[in-house]
């Protein structure tokens, strides 16, 4: 049971891991915002007062925990872009030899790395460079 909703979770991050880590950047960063805003700059007129006065004396923790956050989702976004732009240099090439040397590279970015549709061109392209 345990398996099987570790593989749909690994799956559905897979298909939606651009926007996650997206989201996980915005959210991190409004949370460091609110963390150095209400432990430094308490009295400033950019200080959401409402939200610090809610946190009372909790706003390093959402600091450290924002930090932690922002750098793991930062980390995946960047990760999830480097491989849709390698993919795409390597896939827009027109000479059969060229994508053959790449070809290891770009199936493992494809199958592990990329949503559903990376697999489907893959194949697409597989068929016009007339590979199996």
């Amino acid at each position: 049971m345990t398996s099987e909703w570790r593989n749909q979770l690994n799956a559905w991050l897979q298909e939606h891991m651009l926007a996650v880590s997206t989201v996980g950047t915005i959210l991190s960063s409004f949370m460091v915002f609110i963390g150095i805003m209400g432990r430094w700059y308490e009295d400033s007129s950019l200080s959401p007062t409402t939200i610090l006065d809610f946190m009372g004396a909790y706003d390093i923790w959402v600091l450290i925990f924002g930090l932690i956050i922002l750098a793991f989702s930062a980390y995946y976004l960047w990760l999830t872009r480097h491989y849709m732009n390698r993919f795409e240099e390597i896939v827009t090439t027109n000479s059969k030899k060229e994508f053959q040397r790449n070809w290891t590279e770009v199936e493992q970015i494809a199958r592990y790395h990329l949503p559903k549709a990376y697999r489907k061109r893959v194949s697409e392209i597989r068929g016009k460079f007339g590979l199996k």
